[in-house]
């Protein structure tokens, strides 16, 4: 006689079980509380069965996170222009937005393997247009590390600041400079100035200061 959790486990065998399925049956889950026997309930399979796909929760989160990345990190919806500088803008923005849109799996986020993102075609235009430009391999290289960590920084912390009436970590500098005898009077002028580091404007920044940058190296 067939147990009913053998029944289960061949459904999930004859159906072929990939990472797709995996991925669309998780999605809606709360990460917070996201287990793998969740998921294999709602696809209707024995726990082990994804295993083939997934080795545990973690990696199940970070294969979600990457997953919501890529959904909104498109190469045909990327915009590069038609210099290196555009390049760098648009991918910069696409970025960010990118990794904003992950929403509540932000956290486990890994920018561990290219073949998991979406971003292979829109790098591949920006490392050839720096190439074309001038730029060494060397320098093609760190160039591209340096704005994508500028791109997660600043994604993360607008995030974070988006959760808060107040920017905590200017909260914090607030707190600190009201508790100290002491009077800082350009860091408070810079606290009560209330400048938003977090919005479009700021990113413009960072990434023009990037571009200053590579083109003195230039």
């Amino acid at each position: 006689m067939i147990t009913g959790e053998e029944r289960r486990r061949g459904r999930g065998n004859r159906a072929g079980l990939d990472r797709e399925q995996i991925l669309t049956a998780a999605r809606g889950l709360d990460p917070a509380t996201l287990t793998m026997q969740q998921v294999a309930d709602a696809i209707g399979v024995d726990r082990k069965a994804l295993n083939h796909h997934v080795t545990d929760r973690d990696n199940l989160l970070e294969l979600l996170a990457v997953d919501a990345f890529r959904r909104r990190f498109d190469a045909a919806h990327v915009d590069l222009g038609d210099t290196w500088q555009d390049a760098c803008r648009g991918y910069a923005a696409a970025m960010v937005e990118g990794i904003i849109d992950t929403g509540a799996w932000l956290g486990y986020l890994r920018f561990a393997s290219p073949r998991d993102l979406a971003i292979i075609a829109p790098a591949e235009t920006l490392a050839r247009r720096l190439r074309e430009a001038g730029f060494d391999v060397l320098t093609t290289s760190r160039a591209i590390h340096l704005l994508a960590s500028i791109c997660q920084g600043f994604a993360r912390d607008a995030v974070i600041a988006g959760h808060a009436a107040e920017d905590p970590q200017v909260a914090r500098l607030r707190q600190a400079l009201d508790d100290t005898a002491e009077t800082y009077p350009t860091l408070r002028e810079l606290v009560d100035a209330r400048v938003d580091n977090h919005g479009a404007d700021q990113l413009r920044f960072d990434v023009d200061a990037f571009l200053a940058g590579m083109e003195r190296l230039l």
